[in-house]
């Protein structure tokens, strides 16, 4: 822990911001994984770069499929926010991310859920 630990309001936004930049220093694609689970593919990306985006950004943002409005999320496949590995991690939009969270119960790991 560092000296501004105790200043930190949400751990889940810190584990947002981390893999976000795993992602980013993976040179990951920036468009929307889908959900394969589900057959779902979905490509989306942004119109706008994301504010917190690296100066080499371009190399990793596909021209096709620019339709959201928003940047896209960083999605931690096992619903661990604190698991930064790269294998668990993903872009997704909004609605992708939503729809792979709702496959388990709240609080409840994705691969638990797989299990059943």
């Amino acid at each position: 822990m560092t000296k501004d630990d105790d200043k930190i309001l949400d751990w889940r936004s810190t584990g947002r911001r981390k893999a976000r930049r795993e992602l980013f220093k993976s040179y990951e694609e920036f468009k929307c994984w889908g959900i394969p689970e589900m057959g779902i593919e979905c490509g989306a990306t942004s119109i706008e770069p994301p504010k917190d985006a690296p100066s080499w950004f371009d190399d990793i943002w596909p021209e096709e499929m620019r339709v959201l409005d928003y940047s896209l999320q960083a999605d931690h496949k096992d619903k661990d926010w604190r698991n930064n590995e790269l294998d668990n991690l993903c872009w997704r939009c909004a609605v992708c991310h939503k729809k792979a969270d709702s496959r388990s119960a709240p609080g409840e790991a994705q691969e638990s859920v797989e299990f059943w």
